[in-house]
């Protein structure tokens, strides 16, 4: 059994019996498997019910608040440990980084902010814990519904529905968590990540950084529209300057079967054609990692390698790694 299992729930006291009935029925579960409870640290709801439940059975519950909602009747002052934060996004890094597996009961916006986010962190290869969505009443059907939308449309793959499991009873839940078996980093949850490369060459990956030679929270992602015949030369100057792995090299925006052809954007020269007119020359999407402290240097070699005056390069932020 995993040692520490987080459960993100509701903290409304005002819905419905059966999911209190759930929440604590989980919670007394968990500790009867021998499994501790990270969880938001609130008294009130679902969060106080499952680690009532868990202290029924004599189990460990760990709660994780932030400084201003630290206060009697809002936090669970029956906690085995009480790690407070200065906020929701350290509140939420501590629950993620401490669990062996996640849980979700009902629960309101944040609930469904939390569980999304730890499916997408997985989805991106953050993790490889199990998701559990404990479908109390069909409570998550409708959301459940509309994820299989997003796989319909093409905005995910199907094997996306493969990142977490649906329980109707919290026997199932940790059932499928004891059963669970971590699947190996992979690209197939990616979108677009195996599609072929153009033309049918293969693709070419700039030197990522050494392990351990730059802390977490030190990267960002650039993302580069390229045309396709200068995407060797892009290679090279990336390469030149140490930046990270080449990925997600897509004909996006270009001729592809979703979108058809690209509109020019301004100042982007040496397009033909007038602004918002679709054309069907191709370009590559493509997406690098590389260090923060060698962004400007990354981008001017970009610059200079590529054919266009002002080149479309976005530049994102990511908040941790984990490389």
């Amino acid at each position: 059994m995993v040692k520490t299992i987080c459960v993100f729930s509701s903290s409304s006291n005002t819905i419905d019996k059966a999911y209190f009935e759930a929440a604590l029925a989980l919670g007394r579960a968990m500790a009867q498997r021998g499994a501790a409870l990270i969880f938001g640290g609130g008294d009130t709801g679902l969060m106080g019910a499952c680690a009532r439940g868990v202290h029924s059975a004599g189990g460990k519950v760990i709660g994780v608040i932030p400084e201003a909602l630290n206060e009697k009747g809002i936090v669970y002052e029956a906690c085995d440990e009480l790690v407070v934060t200065k906020g929701m996004r350290e509140r939420k890094g501590v629950m993620d980084e401490r669990a062996d597996a996640f849980i979700a009961l009902p629960g309101g916006f944040g609930t469904i902010e939390e569980i999304m986010e730890i499916i997408t962190l997985k989805q991106l290869r953050y993790h490889t814990k199990p998701i559990v969505i404990l479908n109390t009443k069909g409570f998550y059907t409708p959301l459940l519904e509309m994820l299989r939308q997003v796989v319909a449309q093409n905005f995910a793959k199907p094997e996306c529905m493969e990142l977490f499991f649906v329980a109707d009873t919290p026997e199932a839940a940790l059932g499928y968590i004891e059963s669970y078996t971590p699947e190996a980093c992979s690209q197939r949850w990616l979108t677009d990540v195996d599609a072929p490369f153009p033309g049918g060459h293969e693709p070419q990956r700039a030197s990522a950084p050494e392990q351990g030679s730059a802390p977490k929270e030190a990267f960002c992602k650039l993302e580069i529209f390229v045309p396709e015949t200068h995407f060797k030369p892009l290679c090279e100057a990336l390469r030149s300057v140490g930046a990270g792995c080449v990925g997600n090299y897509d004909s996006c925006l270009s001729v592809t079967k979703v979108t058809g052809y690209w509109r020019p954007l301004p100042g982007s020269h040496p397009y033909d054609g007038e602004i918002g007119v679709l054309q069907s020359a191709p370009e590559l999407k493509v997406e690098v990692l590389c260090r923060k402290e060698r962004l400007h240097e990354t981008i001017a070699a970009v610059k200079k390698a590529h054919p266009y005056e002002v080149p479309v390069i976005n530049a994102i932020e990511l908040a941790a790694t984990g490389l």
